[in-house]
């Protein structure tokens, strides 16, 4: 009955922060009653009111006494708590989120790539080599697949030596591995790991110009590809919003024959 109780008060918490998350209530706005929930949903006043503690703890809303429960603006959520991501990616608008996280990734982890290239240590340098291998054996989509995909990018993220920006890789670890899923559906498994091949082979040979610039496209192709799988749109017609513009535009990248290789 305990594990019961758990289950539905997770689920309700799930459903509340997926309307939150994705506007249907919107900021400033006050829940339903305790006892409308109940009715709605069916499950008791205890289950209630853990759902909703459990999403007041992630900043999603504020409970007072006599003035009910009222969702907060996006700017005091625990964004990057791994159910917050959850919920967001779970909407049923989710482009916006989709395209923050990438934009996230692109201001981060070439940056990483190109740390890594000069302080990756040989035991580092073999496990990255092991992940990339693992990604090219395992089936396309599998588990263990994700996990090799995964574990590449925390290696390289562990390699700066930086621990905020190791901290990064374990904190939306839950939304790469939906995205990683979703993108290697739809890139052929054999470019996508050419893909990360240039990437492993820039940091090992201390390229750290070569190793952001890989990065940068291994991102924007996962980008177009999750895109793609999420809203059958064109490959090509999708691109990440560009961190350091203006506008979103980002001018194209260098081609490759432009990058010395050591």
């Amino acid at each position: 009955m305990r594990g019961e109780k758990i289950n539905r008060t997770m689920t309700l918490a799930a459903e509340l922060g997926c309307k939150i998350t994705s506007g249907a209530l919107a900021a400033g706005s006050l829940l339903p009653t305790e006892a409308e929930i109940q009715t709605r949903y069916g499950v008791s006043r205890t289950v209630v009111r853990e759902a909703i503690r459990h999403i007041a703890a992630k900043g999603l809303v504020t409970v007072g006494p006599k003035v009910g429960t009222r969702v907060r603006h996006n700017n005091d959520w625990n964004i990057l708590d791994a159910e917050v991501m959850r919920w967001h990616l779970m909407a049923g608008e989710r482009r916006r989120f989709v395209e923050a996280l990438y934009e996230m990734r692109l201001i981060n982890e070439p940056e990483a790539a190109r740390l890594a290239a000069s302080r990756i240590t040989p035991e580092q340098s073999d496990r990255l080599a092991d992940a990339l291998a693992a990604m090219a054996v395992h089936p396309r989509g599998s588990e263990k697949l994700i996990i090799a995909d995964l574990d590449f990018h925390r290696i390289i993220l562990e390699a700066t030596g930086n621990p905020i920006l190791r901290s990064l890789g374990t904190m939306i670890e839950r939304s790469l591995s939906i995205s990683f899923s979703l993108s290697w559906r739809q890139n052929p498994q054999d470019e996508t790991v050419r893909q990360h091949a240039r990437v492993h082979d820039a940091i090992v040979q201390g390229d750290g110009e070569a190793a952001s610039l890989f990065m940068r496209r291994l991102i924007e192709s996962a980008f177009q590809d999750v895109v793609a799988a999420l809203y059958n749109e064109p490959a090509a017609a999708a691109a990440p919003p560009h961190p350091f513009s203006a506008n979103g535009s980002a001018a194209p990248p260098p081609a490759v024959s432009q990058v010395a290789w050591k």
